[in-house]
């Protein structure tokens, strides 16, 4: 149920549940659920903290006997945020109200569309999510491409293509892993509103399916990618100990393309390669503010960064870095991950790229792993030579590339292939 800023509500455990569990989070709301509506260990305090976040004031009121229970009284709402249990810092919750603001204002652009024009279509969460922060994934190849001609650490690993697919992977799950909550945003404000879903298949005609068969298919489509994507792990471990070991990696099997793979099994199954979902909203969303788009994007970049930064906290720098590794390992190991990151998304974002400052041990470090990099693949390059000729060393699906020179994709399959590269 929406709440208005100030408002003040007295609720008991189970409709604070059902009715206001926008408040919560999920794994507060599966334990009090699973518990039959009341409290086990600590599951109160984190319930209080998070409301706490929200209201001006908290009080719990303990009822006894028979139709006894826990009610709260929270007064002054100010405003839906996502919480997180607080560290030895005292780390504060993060806001998404000016995010949720924006979020309704181009819900409502589309609403406006939708009366203006006679055979307005609707639109996907994805199309959303692209004008929220900003930028498409035509966008990421252009810069990742770039990076992968002029950045040091590729331009001496002599493995371009590789380089490439692996740089916009590594760049794609850092999105992938923000993503998440930026999707479940915006599915919050489409399902306050009255709208229409329709599913549809990637056929010529974009016939419309059923949610039961929508379903089935996402079921379905997760499993052969979770199947084939374990079995091109073994083969790459496979190729990758092979080649370490010196020996000739011609005749082993390669990698499969995920992506042609899953294709190719729904195709089998259901007669279409994809099917996505298409929503038309019939009434605006209320808004209690402006938001800005520029703070949303500058939120993202924010978020993205910590994100690396943590990253690449956890990899300790090493002198020996193995560039036939994925791009990730190799860039932490290098001690280059988190500095990449950030001028390629200072880039897409269109903003500033912030610097840190570094003190004089990591100076150091940063140095040494420098020049552990440049004996390194002065050794390699000496070594590997001979591999440089094998027509299978670099790892190019050319049959792919081929097929899709002859088949361009529709709009349609783009919407699909970038739904699916930002995917969680």
């Amino acid at each position: 149920m929406k709440l208005e800023i100030s408002e003040c509500i007295e609720v008991d455990t189970k409709i604070l549940i059902e009715e206001y569990g926008q408040l919560l989070t999920e794994s507060s709301k599966k334990s009090i659920i699973k518990n039959n509506y009341k409290f086990k260990g600590d599951t109160k305090d984190s319930v209080i903290a998070q409301l706490e976040n929200q209201f001006e004031s908290v009080k719990e009121i303990s009822k006894k006997g028979r139709y006894g229970g826990t009610t709260f009284e929270l007064k002054g709402f100010k405003g839906l945020v996502e919480y997180e249990r607080e560290n030895k810092g005292g780390r504060p919750s993060l806001d998404w109200t000016n995010e949720l603001l924006v979020i309704r204002e181009l819900i409502n652009k589309e609403v406006a569309l939708g009366q203006e024009q006679e055979f307005y279509r609707g639109f996907t969460i994805n199309q959303l999510l692209n004008k929220l922060l900003g930028f498409n994934k035509y966008e990421i190849e252009d810069i990742v491409k770039y990076e992968v001609q002029n950045h040091d650490i590729f331009t001496l690993s002599g493995n371009k293509e590789d380089d490439y697919y692996g740089l916009k992977e590594t760049v794609n799950n850092l999105i992938r892993n923000q993503r998440y909550i930026y999707v479940s945003k915006i599915e919050e404000e489409i399902s306050k509103t009255i709208h229409k879903i329709s599913y549809l298949d990637s056929n010529k005609n974009k016939n419309e399916i059923s949610i039961e068969l929508y379903e089935e298919y996402m079921v379905f489509k997760k499993e052969v990618e979770t199947k084939i994507k374990a079995e091109n792990e073994k083969i790459r471990d496979k190729r990758s100990k092979a080649y370490r070991e010196g020996l000739n990696i011609k005749d082993l099997p390669k990698a499969k393309n995920e992506h042609k793979e899953i294709e190719n099994a729904v195709q089998e199954k259901y007669g279409f390669k994809f099917a996505y979902r298409l929503f038309n909203v019939f009434d605006s969303v209320e808004k209690d503010g402006e938001g800005d788009i520029s703070l949303v994007i500058e939120n993202f970049y924010n978020r993205i960064m910590k994100n690396a930064s943590s990253s690449q906290a956890k990899n300790a720098i090493t002198g020996k870095i193995n560039y036939y590794e994925k791009i990730f390992y190799r860039l932490t190991h290098s001690g280059q991950y988190e500095e990449l990151m950030n001028l390629i998304f200072s880039q897409l974002v269109g903003i500033e790229s912030k610097t840190q400052k570094f003190d004089a041990v990591q100076e150091y470090e940063k140095a040494q792993a420098e020049q552990s990099l440049e004996r390194y693949m002065a050794e390699q390059r000496l070594e590997q030579e001979e591999f440089y000729n094998q027509d299978d060393f670099i790892y190019v699906d050319i049959a792919r590339i081929l097929y899709e020179l002859e088949n361009p994709l529709t709009d349609e399959e783009c919407e699909e292939r970038y739904l699916e590269l930002f995917s969680y």
